[in-house]
C-alpha cells in the first residue's frame, strides 16, 4: 500500500503523461479517425471498456483508467502470493513488483502497456502447467502490440512431439480468431494499421541506438536536431543518425534470426522446457529493447510481470545434486536481472516525463539530463547480458 501511496504521489507531483490518457480519450469519443490506429485494435479494448463506464467526460475516463490499472495491478499481485506456502520465494516475486510498479511511475498506470505485458506474463506462468492455454494467451498478447509475436519462437518443440504443433496451433488460432472478430466489427484497414505504422519510423531519442548521438547533442547542441516526427514521437536527425538507423535494422535481423535458429535447433533436437522458454522469453524482450530503433519509457513494463512470474517460478530453491551448481548461479543473476530492472525503471522515470524537456533540448540544463538517459541504457544492455547468461544456464540445465 505504501508504494502505491508513493506512486499516486507521482502522478499528482507530475502530471504530464496525462497527454497520453487525453490521446486515449480522443481516440475513443474524438472526431479524428486516425487516432490510435498506430495500435492494434485488441490493445484499445482497455480504454474502449474505460469509455463504456466513463461516457464522454474526460475527468471520469481518466479516474476510471486509472483504477482499472490499479485494479489489474492488485490482481497479479494476488496471482503472485498465491502458493507462497509452497513457494517462499513468492514473497521475493511481489516485493519485486510492488516496487517495480513504483519505480516505473506515472506510465504504469497512464499507458496501455501492461496489459500485453501481463497478458504474455500470463503466458509465462503457465508454460509448466497447460503450455496450449499458454500459447493462446501469447497469441492475445500479439494481437495487442505486436512484440509478444517474436516470443513464439519459444513454443517450438521437436518436430515430431504433439506438444509442439498443440502449442503452435493454440498460438496461430487465438491471433485468427481474434483478427476475424476485429474484423467483424472494423475493416481490414484497422486492421492493418499498425503495421503501416511501423514504416514511418526514425531514431527515437529514448532508444539504446540513438544514445551516443543524444548525449553528443548535449555538448555540441547545434549539431544535432531533436523534433517531434510523423511517428507521434520524438526523434533525432544529423550526423551518425542514418548510420545507426542501419545498425539498428541489422540488430533487428540478428535478434530474429536468434528467434529462428532457437526454434530450428529445438525443433531437431527436442528439449523443450517450460523453465529455459521463459527465460528465453525475457531473453528476446532484452534484445527487443537494444536492437529497435524505438524505444519509450513505458517499454520496460514489458518486462516486469514476467521477470515477476520468474522470480517466483524459477528462483531456486535450497538444492543438492547435479542442478545445486547451476542453481546457485541462477539465482544470481536473477537477483541481479532484478536489481537491474528496478533501477532502469527508476531512471527511466527520471528521463521521462521529470527531465524530458531538458533531454529534448539539449544544453539546457547540462549533462545531467543526458547522463541520465545513458546510465538507464547502458542498465539495459547488462539486463540483456544477464538474460542471456541465465537462458544459457537453462540450456544447460536441461541437458542434465
Amino acid at each position: 500500500m505504501c508504494f502505491r501511496l508513493i506512486l499516486i504521489g507521482l502522478l499528482q507531483w507530475n502530471n504530464v503523461p496525462l497527454g497520453d490518457i487525453s490521446y486515449y480519450f480522443s481516440g475513443r469519443f474524438g472526431t479524428n479517425s486516425s487516432d490510435m490506429t498506430e495500435y492494434p485494435h485488441p490493445g484499445t479494448w482497455p480504454s474502449i471498456l474505460v469509455g463504456w463506464l466513463s461516457g464522454p467526460n474526460q475527468t471520469s475516463f481518466t479516474v476510471i483508467f486509472t483504477g482499472l490499472c490499479l485494479l489489474v495491478d492488485a490482481a497479479f499481485l494476488m496471482v503472485l502470493l498465491h502458493g507462497w506456502r509452497r513457494k517462499p520465494q513468492a514473497f521475493v516475486a511481489a516485493w519485486f513488483w510492488v516496487i517495480f510498479g513504483t519505480a516505473v511511475g506515472q506510465v504504469f498506470v497512464w499507458r496501455l502497456d501492461i496489459f500485453p505485458a501481463l497478458a504474455v506474463a500470463a503466458a509465462g506462468m503457465l508454460l509448466g502447467r497447460n503450455s496450449r492455454l499458454a500459447a493462446a494467451l501469447l497469441g492475445l498478447a500479439t494481437t495487442m502490440k505486436l512484440w509478444p509475436g517474436v516470443l513464439a519462437a519459444g513454443l517450438v518443440g521437436r518436430f515430431n512431439a504433439r506438444a509442439t504443433w498443440q502449442r503452435l496451433s493454440a498460438f496461430f488460432a487465438s491471433i485468427v480468431g481474434i483478427c476475424l472478430l476485429v474484423l467483424a466489427f472494423t475493416d481490414v484497414e484497422r486492421l492493418i494499421s499498425p503495421l503501416r505504422y511501423q514504416g514511418v519510423r526514425g531514431l527515437q531519442v529514448e532508444s539504446i541506438p540513438a544514445t551516443l548521438p543524444v548525449f553528443a547533442s548535449h555538448l555540441f547542441p547545434d549539431t544535432w536536431s531533436i523534433g517531434y516526427a510523423a511517428s507521434k514521437s520524438f526523434e533525432i536527425t544529423g550526423p551518425w543518425v542514418s548510420a545507426l538507423l542501419v545498425l539498428s535494422n541489422v540488430l533487428t535481423l540478428a535478434m530474429l534470426f536468434f528467434a529462428i535458429g532457437f526454434a530450428l535447433i529445438r525443433f531437431r533436437n527436442g528439449n523443450w522446457g517450460a523453465r529455459s522458454t521463459l527465460a528465453f522469453f525475457i531473453t528476446m524482450i532484452c534484445l527487443l529493447f537494444i536492437s529497435n530503433k524505438v524505444f519509450s519509457t513505458q517499454y520496460i513494463t514489458w518486462l516486469g510481470p514476467i521477470l515477476a512470474i520468474a522470480l517466483k517460478d524459477a528462483w531456486p530453491r535450497a538444492s543438492s545434486g547435479a542442478h545445486q551448481h547451476i542453481d546457485e548461479k541462477v539465482g544470481k543473476v536473477l537477483r541481479n536481472l532484478a536489481l537491474c530492472t528496478l533501477a532502469a525503471a527508476a531512471l527511466g522515470t527520471l528521463v521521462y516525463p521529470f527531465n524530458y524537456d531538458a533531454v529534448l533540448h539539449a544544453g539546457r540544463d547540462g549533462l545531467f539530463p543526458a547522463l541520465l538517459l545513458l546510465a538507464r541504457n547502458v542498465l539495459i544492455l547488462v539486463m540483456t547480458g544477464l538474460a542471456l547468461s541465465w537462458l544459457r544456464l537453462e540450456l544447460k540445465r536441461e541437458k542434465h
